[in-house]
Order: C-alpha cells, then structure tokens, then sequence
C-alpha cells in the first residue's frame, strides 16, 4: 500500500487549548487528528455554530472510508538532529487603564467580579514558527498520488489559524500481522484493538492519544524518513474516530 507522508512546518505562531491549567492556555506539542481533517479540507462545519457541539462524525462521514490521517507528532528534518518543540508564551492583559487595582480574594470580592469569571489576564503559550511536524495519510482504495495532489500546500490551524506548510512524500506500506510497537501516536477511538502492554497514553482533548503501545494484530510497516532505520509501524484499517460510529 503506498501512504502519504506529511512534514507539516509552522509559519506563525499555532495556539489551541490542549489543557487549561488556571489561568494559563497549553499548546500541548501533538496535533490531533481532529483538527488536521478540517486543515486539510478534508471536513467543513458549520460556519455559524450555535450549539457548541463539535460535529467531527457528521463532517466526515462523506470521507471516513477513503481516506484516514493520523495525528502529527514532532520530527526531526535531519537523521541526527533532536526532536524539539519551540514555544511562544504570551501575557494577555484585560484590566481597565486605571492606575491600581486591587485583587480582591474570591471569597471576599465586593465587586462580584470574581464569580462571574471575567478575565483579568492570562498566558498563552502556543507553537512557534519553524516546529516542524510529521503525520501520515492513508488513502484507502484510492491512489496515493491523486489524493496528495488534492490535499493543500498550505492549511491554517488553531485558535487564530496560524500558518503552516506542508510537504507530501508518498512511501511504501508493507501490510503484516503479529505483534508490533506502535511508531507514531494513534487516537484511542480510532482503531478498535487495545494494546497489549508498553502504553504511554496522554489524555488529550478531545481524544486520547497512545503515543506508545503495543499491540497485536495486522498493521502497515511504513517505509522511514530516514535511511537505515527500522519501518514505522502503524495499526491497518484505522479510521477516524472508530469507536464512536454505528458502523463498527
């Protein structure tokens, strides 16, 4: 089976809320797979959405079975270079221009601000320009070299739709079955097996990511980035949020 390796480059700086932790909003350095679909093109929702209830089944029901992507996880662009995440933190402040003011305890606040949960500031901390990323496509039944030439040079991602360039390079997928070590993180709702030990699993929103995992079952050995090192080694048949449809 031939799949579509993707190296995703940010352009400008890409924020969203993996984790809120007080009043400070993490960038957390894996980008799902629900929001590469939309990135891609792949999906489209509302654009006035007034229930605040995501629609990823709905908006990709038309694609589920052609076409699958994985999450994008950090990578490296040459053979010895190391894996690093760059960051832009960022203090938002949204006081009054008054000189002073005072910050009044949440249990003794006589404005009444404080349960009514206007922000004063917060911190942002979100990707950088030139974080470079990697992701695979699998073009189910379809021909890899038509479907990457549909796919777009260029996507926008995150809260503030921050730039990024992406490169397609198709590679081979040899398809076998047994035990295997997962080589890039997978959704937990994207493939109905389980591992069978080595789990590394990170709660993410809004899906769980194995970002390490073993498991049992058939599976694609995709060809390396690099020369000389061992395949990538994915689950076969997976397919976005799995779990979560009817049909499975």
């Amino acid at each position: 089976m031939k799949v579509i390796e993707a190296t995703l480059t940010t352009h400008g700086k890409v924020g969203f809320a993996s984790r809120e932790v007080g009043r400070m909003t993490d960038t957390d350095s894996c980008i799902l797979n629900t929001a590469l679909h939309y990135a891609l093109g792949l999906a489209s929702g509302r654009y006035v959405d007034v229930s605040h209830q995501p629609t990823y089944i709905e908006d990709t029901a038309e694609i589920v079975n052609d076409v699958y992507v994985t999450p994008a996880a950090p990578a490296r662009v040459e053979r010895n270079e190391s894996i690093k995440t760059e960051y832009i933190t960022t203090n938002r402040n949204a006081r009054s221009d008054t000189y002073a003011t005072p910050n009044y305890p949440a249990t003794d606040d006589p404005t009444g601000k404080s349960s009514k949960n206007l922000p004063t500031f917060e911190r942002e901390r979100a990707l950088a320009p030139e974080n470079v990323f990697r992701f695979y496509v699998f073009p189910y039944g379809r021909d890899a070299t038509e479907v990457a030439s549909q796919l777009p040079s260029y996507i926008r991602l995150g809260k503030k739709r921050g730039k990024g360039h992406v490169s397609y390079r198709i590679v081979n997928g040899v398809r076998r079955s047994g035990e295997f070590t997962l080589g890039h993180p997978l959704s937990v709702y994207d493939h109905e097996t389980t591992p069978i030990g080595g789990v590394v699993m990170k709660q993410m929103q809004p899906t769980p990511v194995w970002f390490e995992a073993e498991f049992d079952t058939e599976y694609y050995a995709i060809e390396s980035p690099f020369r000389n090192q061992s395949r990538v080694c994915y689950p076969a048949d997976a397919k976005f949020l799995a779990t979560k449809r009817n049909d499975v």
